[in-house]
């Protein structure tokens, strides 16, 4: 089983919007990603999905996006984004789901040997922000520890690999942690994975690699050319 991630598919079956009109590499973006992930998953592969699936306003609306995911090869995990205007909590969202798809929001679960768990997440932000977005930042963090806590439950060992979806760049912009990066590191966790990142002036500075134990990946479609990257074999 190879693991491989992508974010950002911004799909819009049932409404069908020119995702060209935000840049031109936007054009025919979803046959572009069908035919990349066809050419490199297995039936057997994982694929994380963390966030930006769909934007759907609502459950209808998602049901071709979900048809079209359903369709291609691997399991895939999917969590929210900013953009998931759908998604209103994973138990109610589970029950749309077809056979080869999961998802997690606040919590964890097993999947081909390893533990995936996240949540929407959010951006590094500075003090003293208006109560309203610090609620925010609390939610998010406090979906962080509840999803943690059950992986740390469901890991048979510390060598067994576990996958943190943080839609949100963990990082901002000068390289400085959120919060929730010590509490990776404390978990112990494998790899992150996260997108929302559209510009390459962007890319060109996000956070990647292998920082104190935990690897980071942006894998926003378009940064990763709309081809899912591997992250392991296992």
């Amino acid at each position: 089983m190879n693991v491989w991630a992508i974010a950002d598919l911004h799909l819009s079956f049932a409404r069908p919007e020119l995702r060209e009109r935000y840049a031109a590499r936007w054009r025919g973006h979803a046959a572009r990603i069908e035919a990349q992930w066809n050419e490199a998953v297995q039936p057997e592969d994982l694929v994380l999905l963390p966030g930006d699936l769909s934007m759907a306003r609502n459950h209808r609306e998602l049901q071709p996006d979900l048809a079209w995911l359903e369709s291609l090869p691997g399991t895939k995990v999917l969590s929210p984004g900013n953009h998931d205007s759908w998604w209103n909590g994973v138990e109610r969202i589970r029950p749309l789901l077809r056979r080869s798809l999961r998802a997690v929001g606040g919590d964890a679960l097993e999947v081909g040997g390893v533990i995936v768990c996240g949540t929407r997440g959010v951006g590094p932000a500075s003090d003293g922000l208006p109560p309203e977005q610090q609620a925010v930042i609390d939610h998010e963090v406090g979906e962080l520890e509840r999803g943690l806590e059950l992986a740390t439950r469901l890991r048979t060992s510390r060598e067994q690999p576990l996958y943190v979806l943080w839609h949100y760049p963990p990082f901002d912009a000068y390289g400085r942690p959120g919060p929730w990066v010590a509490r990776f590191e404390q978990a112990g966790v494998s790899a992150c994975v996260y997108g929302h990142l559209h510009m390459q002036r962007q890319w060109s500075r996000a956070v990647q690699g292998n920082l104190r134990g935990v690897r980071y990946y942006c894998v926003a479609a378009d940064a990763v050319g709309f081809r899912p990257l591997r992250i392991d074999p296992w």
